[in-house]
């Protein structure tokens, strides 16, 4: 068995699709083209077997995250983007819980378009060898030099524990972040 590490392309949804859904809870599925989106950018591992059929084993989509939701101004009205009133959803409250997190409150950053993971997973079976590390460490590769962000459930103790251990810095919890079933966020920075 080989594996491999390539840049994604559109061909690759359905699989990667299906890996999302074997993943994630019923609540965290993404629409294929949500997915679709970001395969351009994405990180793929991608197995041989001895019979030369490939399989997807792990995926990073990378991209553009906004931490909360952005407050919009309609005729000197601030509305929310996504209300209380708005299907049951909560605004997004950024919650800071370091200096940097208090910084980037004050300078509204969490408001911003920041680059960074937007998700990553690896099939179930190929876990605990490395191969989140090593996606992680290439979209390191593919974005020097920027300040990377993530976001993550903060029941996901996990991944957390992983983000913390490659240096990402935990600044901040993203209120109601999360639905079905409603969930914070912790919001991780890595320089």
């Amino acid at each position: 068995m080989k594996v491999n590490f390539r840049r994604g392309c559109q061909t690759d949804l359905e699989q990667v699709y299906e890996l999302h859904t074997k993943c994630f809870s019923s609540s965290d599925h993404w629409y294929k083209s949500g997915i679709k989106h970001y395969l351009d950018k994405s990180i793929i591992i991608e197995i041989t077997n001895n019979n030369s059929t490939k399989k997807i084993i792990g995926v990073l989509l990378q991209g553009i995250i906004t931490a909360c939701n952005q407050k919009i101004v309609v005729e000197s009205v601030e509305q929310s983007f996504l209300s209380n009133s708005n299907n049951g959803y909560k605004e997004d409250i950024f919650d800071p819980v370091t200096p940097n997190g208090k910084l980037f409150l004050l300078n509204n950053f969490h408001l911003k378009e920041l680059y960074g993971i937007v998700m990553i997973c690896v099939d179930e079976e190929f876990r605990c060898k490395g191969l989140a590390k090593k996606l992680i460490e290439k979209h390191w590769k593919d974005n020097p030099n920027k300040v990377l962000c993530l976001n993550t459930r903060k029941s996901n103790i996990g991944a957390f524990m992983l983000y913390k251990s490659l240096g990402y810095e935990h600044i901040a919890y993203i209120k109601n972040k999360y639905f079905l079933p409603t969930e914070d966020s912790i919001f991780m920075i890595k320089e």
